[in-house]
């Protein structure tokens, strides 16, 4: 039973309130908007959040974009962000020790914020594995893919396709390139502009090609499997993962990049 709450009696609160009126009620608290779904999320882009006062946000939303003024006066074309010295000398020898191949390239400073300060050519993952063709990634985005190649990938393929030669190349249709997100006139810049993502479009086994597909829910051919484990590993490397039939964009390639979330936030869809 809840316990009941004793009500001081009229006059006693009067004389409390030294004559004044009977206290305002209490008003009901606003309930919080409920997040909208991730229907129309795109890459590097976290689903919508309950809403917070306004000290909250100015303590854990400290990465959000600025909005009014600041947003007039924030630079149009910034200079690419430079990379931490010892992170880039530790991330190009784990690179090489892999057995990578690729070039360092002088810093990529296009308009509209695009570039890389430490950008890097790829022509191969592994020894045995070429990325065709060649790209250019920071460095953090092509050891992830080596990595995720070397350690996952390669025994994916391996188990879902005994028959074939073993993987050869990874084939992509995007590296680095200044552009907006989904390749639209307006909107937010791409990650792909800032050396962080790659989409990815096909796997080369041998002469055999196998491109990336929409496995669908009740596709039980080893194809989709495979997808389907690659959709899943490929979240492991990533911060954003998004999946070839996760929206509209989004039919015929697979798009994976490494942009910072708070908390280690992954966007995976």
């Amino acid at each position: 039973m809840r316990p009941e709450v004793a009500t001081p009696a009229p006059d006693a609160e009067a004389k409390a309130n030294d004559g004044a009126q009977t206290t305002a009620p209490l008003e009901a608290p606003t309930p919080q908007s409920k997040p909208e779904t991730a229907a129309d999320a795109e890459e590097g882009t976290e689903p919508s959040r309950p809403a917070e006062t306004e000290a909250a946000k100015d303590k854990t939303n400290d990465e959000s974009e600025p909005d009014g003024d600041e947003q007039k006066a924030a630079p149009l074309d910034p200079p690419p962000p430079v990379e931490d010295p010892k992170a880039l000398a530790a991330c190009l020898a784990d690179l090489k020790a892999i057995g990578a191949r690729f070039e360092t390239d002088k810093a990529i400073d296009d308009a509209d914020g695009c570039g890389i300060a430490s950008p890097i050519t790829l022509t191969k993952l592994l020894p045995d594995v070429a990325l065709e063709p060649e790209a250019t990634f920071r460095c953090e985005t092509a050891l992830q893919l080596a990595r995720m190649t070397r350690d996952m990938l390669k025994p994916a393929a391996e188990a879902a396709f005994p028959d074939k030669p073993k993987l050869t190349a990874i084939r992509h249709a995007s590296g680095y390139v200044c552009r907006n997100r989904n390749s639209q006139e307006t909107g937010k810049v791409s990650e792909h502009a800032y050396g962080n993502a790659i989409d990815i479009a096909a796997f080369r086994f041998g002469n055999e090609e196998e491109p990336v597909m929409i496995a669908k829910q009740d596709d039980g051919t080893v194809e989709a499997a495979f997808q389907r484990a690659f959709n899943a590993i490929a979240c492991l490397y990533f911060t954003t993962v998004l999946s070839p039939g996760s929206d509209a964009t989004h039919q015929d390639h697979m798009h994976l990049d490494v942009i910072k979330r708070k908390s280690g936030f992954r966007y995976c869809r």
